[in-house]
């Protein structure tokens, strides 16, 4: 079940909306203010952040380039300012997509749909043919999912989590170049920036850690590598 974090000070608007997508089957997050939302996205690690701009404790737009600089979580505003110049000023800052009040529940929903669509990280052709449940040492990929498992036990990932494990994994034991890795999980070429590729993997390494006894990912000048422990 996707997990999505709702960022709106209206108490009515919140409940609606919050109703309507917990019964399209998503597992909901409240916020009313930043602050609680910076802390539910510590906690909860949600799948999608659906974020209003004209909020108590400051402005949604500013709080969405912040937090790109350590996550590459799918960021949906929406909200009442509606200009031309809002809508480019709230997609340059770091936004995803962007809905104006009013809106139709409908169109909310589909508008989620096609960002989780695009967050999940996408095989080239020839892979095609693999995205059943994959098996490389004592990991365990879900692929049509995007789940992965160690040992058995769920790993909590984001799908850029995800994507780099598996990008990894399929390659184990050699270096894969931090441009190569990017490209092959965001879909894009890195340029200059790598802050999204490092924030994601310094995250999957933690969450991997009580399994560094069997795999690790280690770091270097030269890119990225998942060893596997031989048994």
């Amino acid at each position: 079940m996707k997990k999505l974090l709702l960022v709106e000070d209206n108490e009515h608007l919140m409940a609606i909306n919050a109703d309507f997508l917990e019964e399209s089957g998503y597992q909901v997050t409240k916020a009313f203010t930043l602050k609680e939302a910076e802390r539910c996205l510590s906690e909860s690690e949600p799948d999608l952040l659906v974020l209003d701009v004209m909020l108590p404790d400051g402005d949604g737009v500013s709080f969405c380039s912040r937090i790109r600089r350590e996550t590459d979580l799918p960021v949906l505003f929406l909200t009442a300012k509606s200009s031309p110049a809002d809508i480019v000023n709230g997609l340059r800052e770091g936004g995803d997509d962007y809905l104006t009040k009013p809106y139709d529940l409908n169109v909310l929903a589909a508008h989620i749909e096609a960002l989780l669509r695009r967050s999940v990280p996408r095989a080239r052709k020839e892979d095609r043919a693999e995205r059943t449940k994959i098996r490389i040492g004592p990991l365990l990929f879900d692929a049509p999912v995007s789940l992965a498992y160690a040992d058995g036990r769920l790993l909590n990932l984001t799908a850029k989590e995800y994507g780099i494990l598996f990008v990894l994994a399929k390659r184990h034991d050699s270096v894969v170049p931090a441009e190569e890795l990017y490209r092959a999980v965001w879909g894009q070429d890195m340029l200059s920036d790598n802050s999204a590729l490092w924030t994601a993997v310094s995250r999957l390494k933690k969450k991997i850690a009580p399994y560094a006894h069997r795999f690790a990912l280690e770091s270097s000048h030269k890119g990225y590598m998942l060893t596997i422990r031989k048994e």
